[in-house]
C-alpha cells in the first residue's frame, strides 16, 4: 500500500502540514523535526509524488526529450549535457523514443509527454511537423529542436551546418585537393544533410568545381561509408571526401583498407562530430568537432528561461572547430 504524508505524520506525532513543509523544504521547522520526518519516510518507504507536488505548486520541473536512436553516438553526448544541466538545476528529465519522421508515432509520443506534465519537449534527431509543434504550444509546453536546425516555426539549438559543410570542404581545397565528394547524407530528405551539402557546394563554386554526391542509406552510417568506397574509387577524379559524419568517414577509411590492405591516403577524408571514433581509428580521423555537451546544456537553460513564453522562436548556433588528424595531409 502506498505510503502517504499522513502515515509519516502518524509515525512522528507531527501534523501533516508540518510533514509537508519539511518534505517540500518550505517554511520554518527545526532540525530535530526534519530528522524525525526523513527517518520515518525512509523506514516507511515513502517516495514523493513529483507530479502531484508540481500540480499543487503550479510549477513544473520535468523536461521531456524525444530521441531517435541514430547511427552515430552524437545524441548520447547531447543527452549527457542535458542531464548534467538538469541535475544542476534540480530538474527531472523524461526520455522517450520515436521514429525519426513517422508523424503518427511522434504525435503519440508527444501526447504521452503532455499527459505527464512536462514543461518543455526537446526533439533529438526527430522531425515533428508543424501541427505537432502547435499542439505542444496549445498545451503551454515549450518545443525545441536540439542538435539540428529546422525550417519550421520552432526554436533550435545546433551547430551551423552550412558552415560545417563550407569550412570542411574549403579545408580540403586548402590542402591541395581539387575534386571533393560528399558522402553519407541525403540533401533531399534530411535538413542537416541539406545544409551541409549547401555549404559543400558553396565551397565548390568558389573553386569552379563540380559536386560529386554519394548518399548510401542517407543515415550518416558506417555502412554508407563502406558502400561509398566502390563508387568513389570508380570516379577517378575524386581525391578527397567530406563525410557527413565520423561513422561515414571511418567506413570509407576501413573500406579502402579492406580493398587495398592498407590506407595510404588514397582519398583524403574529413568527417563531422568529433566523436571518440576519431582518435580510436587508425589512422586518426580529421573532423569537424561539435560541442554536443554544450548544445545539451544550452537547450536546458533556454527551456527554463523561456518560462511561459512557449511561442517564442530562437535559433541558437553553438560554435564548432575543425581538428585535423591523419586523414587530411597536404597533397
Amino acid at each position: 500500500m502506498k505510503v502517504t504524508i499522513k502515515d509519516i505524520a502518524a509515525a512522528t506525532g507531527l501534523s501533516t502540514a508540518s510533514v509537508s513543509r519539511i518534505l517540500n523544504q518550505r517554511g520554518r521547522y527545526s532540525t530535530a523535526s526534519a530528522k524525525r520526518v526523513h527517518d520515518a519516510a525512509a523506514d516507511l518507504g515513502y517516495f514523493k509524488n513529483r507530479s502531484a507536488a508540481d500540480l499543487a505548486s503550479q510549477r513544473n520541473h520535468t523536461i521531456g526529450v524525444i530521441n531517435y536512436p541514430a547511427e552515430t553516438n552524437a545524441n548520447d553526448q547531447v543527452i549527457q549535457g542535458i542531464m548534467a544541466e538538469a541535475n544542476r538545476l534540480a530538474m527531472d528529465v523524461m526520455i522517450m523514443y520515436a521514429a525519426r519522421d513517422d508523424q503518427a508515432v511522434i504525435a503519440k509520443t508527444v501526447q504521452n509527454m503532455i499527459e505527464r506534465r512536462v514543461f518543455a519537449v526537446m526533439f533529438l534527431s526527430v522531425r515533428p511537423d508543424q501541427a505537432i509543434i502547435d499542439t505542444l504550444r496549445r498545451a503551454n509546453i515549450y518545443p525545441q529542436e536540439v542538435a539540428s536546425a529546422s525550417d519550421l516555426n520552432i526554436s533550435s539549438i545546433s551547430s551551423d551546418d552550412f558552415q560545417i559543410g563550407y569550412q570542411a570542404t574549403n579545408l580540403l581545397f586548402q590542402r591541395g585537393y581539387r575534386h571533393v565528394a560528399f558522402a553519407g547524407a541525403d540533401p533531399q530528405q534530411d535538413i542537416i544533410g541539406r545544409y551541409r551539402y549547401a555549404g559543400y557546394t558553396a565551397a565548390l563554386q568558389q573553386q569552379s568545381a563540380a559536386p560529386t554526391l554519394f548518399v548510401g542509406d542517407g543515415r550518416y552510417s558506417y555502412a554508407s561509408g563502406l558502400q561509398a568506397v566502390s563508387f568513389l574509387t570508380q570516379t577517378p577524379a575524386v581525391d578527397a571526401v567530406f563525410a557527413a559524419s565520423d561513422d561515414v568517414a571511418l567506413g570509407i577509411i576501413n573500406g579502402l583498407y579492406d580493398r587495398d590492405g592498407q590506407y595510404t591516403g588514397q582519398l583524403a577524408v574529413i568527417g563531422v562530430d568529433g566523436s571518440s571514433t576519431c582518435t580510436r581509428a587508425r589512422p586518426q580521423l580529421s573532423s569537424v568537432t561539435q560541442d554536443f555537451a554544450l548544445i545539451g546544456r544550452t537547450a536546458v537553460n533556454e527551456a527554463v528561461h523561456a518560462g511561459e513564453q512557449v511561442n517564442q522562436v530562437k535559433r541558437i548556433e553553438i560554435p564548432f572547430k575543425i581538428e585535423e588528424r591523419q586523414t587530411t595531409p597536404t597533397k
